[in-house]
């Protein structure tokens, strides 16, 4: 009976281990295998369909803005400044007189030279109507219409010199220095002003060599200075200079500017950009709308429900947005908004549809 007792026993004490086993597995597997317990939300996004559109690949240059033209002036046969009239930084016309120099005696020299064409000419009407009367020989008929032509090519020369000491504007620009004043005795060649047509400017740049060959004399070109930030300025390429600069491995290159409110000035730091190539009809997305990956960029796109991630090849770019050689087709829906973090084969909700 003791025996028989202890067995029973034993045989109790042994099934408690296996029944705690067989409760704790129970209520694992309830854990997992709960079909009514909580799944994870999906993740709300926002796609809009991809479309062909025109994107313009520019090359941006650093440069500086000059005067279209900028002529020295200069008196020629000198002497004491007469008259000034005209202030630095005024603008002039074009045959504006800028100021007199020796012009009294220039007058005087003029006036003395005309006197005697005057009398020159009055003996030579006079020798010509005695020759025609066969008064005088013709010798003397020579004589007066050879003094006559000498004192016509000196009256002549005289009234150049009066001209030439009035210094007019060659062009219409702006007289941006001022180097005379009233009494000063000048010699022939002093500086007088310089004058910068300003209605027209010309940014000058260089053209990296790799990328000389997509560029041409007549060619597009916009130009951004610091002054107006939000602005653009229209211009077109004048010239292209055919050695590379052996420093900066750059070709020279201008680019003609409108300038007619007089906005732009001479002097400023300007980015010029150059079209380098127009595309037509190639899907072109934001760059913000693209990650970063070991892999290179990729895009989500929506597939179905799910969001499926793309490798894509990008060519040009046009500020912020960029060509997408491949990985992308026009009509798929390309996720917007909710993308950051998702990975591939990932459900989602579309809450917002942008065609």
């Amino acid at each position: 009976m003791r025996f028989g007792f202890l067995h029973g026993t034993s045989i109790a004490i042994a099934l408690v281990p296996l029944a705690l086993t067989l409760s704790s597995c129970g209520s694992g597997g309830s854990a997992y295998n709960d079909p009514g317990r909580t799944k994870a939300p999906l993740i709300n996004v926002m796609v809009e369909k991809v479309e062909s559109r025109s994107l313009t690949d520019r090359v941006e240059l650093s440069g500086r803005l000059d005067p279209w033209i900028d002529v020295n002036v200069s008196t020629e046969l000198g002497g004491v400044v007469q008259h000034v009239g005209f202030d630095q930084g005024q603008r002039v016309s074009a045959g504006q007189a800028l100021a007199r120099v020796g012009t009294d005696l220039m007058q005087a020299s003029f006036d003395e030279a005309e006197a005697a064409r005057r009398a020159a000419e009055a003996a030579f009407t006079k020798t010509r109507e005695l020759f025609e009367r066969q008064h005088v020989p013709r010798q003397e008929l020579i004589a007066a219409t050879s003094q006559f032509e000498a004192a016509k090519a000196r009256a002549a020369l005289a009234r150049l010199r009066l001209e030439r000491s009035i210094i007019k504007a060659p062009i219409a620009g702006v007289a941006v220095t001022r180097e005379i004043d009233p009494g000063e005795v000048l010699a022939p060649g002093a500086p007088i002003t310089v004058i910068h047509r300003l209605d027209r400017l010309k940014a000058k740049a260089g053209i990296p060599e790799n990328d000389i060959a997509a560029f041409r004399v007549g060619g597009e070109a916009a130009i951004t200075v610091d002054a107006y930030p939000d602005r653009a300025f229209a211009g077109r390429v004048t010239f292209i200079g055919s050695a590379v600069d052996g420093t900066t491995r750059t070709f020279p290159i201008e680019v003609a500017i409108d300038n007619p409110k007089g906005e732009l000035r001479s002097g400023m730091i300007a980015r010029v950009a150059l079209v380098r190539q127009r595309f037509e009809d190639v899907v072109v997305i934001d760059r913000d709308l693209m990650q970063e990956r070991d892999s290179g960029p990729v895009a989500i796109v929506l597939e179905g429900h799910e969001a499926r991630v793309r490798q894509l090849t990008l060519g040009a770019n046009e500020g912020n947005r960029v060509h997408v050689r491949a990985g992308l087709s026009p009509g798929e829906w390309l996720i917007v908004k909710g993308q950051r973090g998702l990975i591939d084969g990932q459900a989602v909700n579309v809450v917002e549809r942008r065609q």
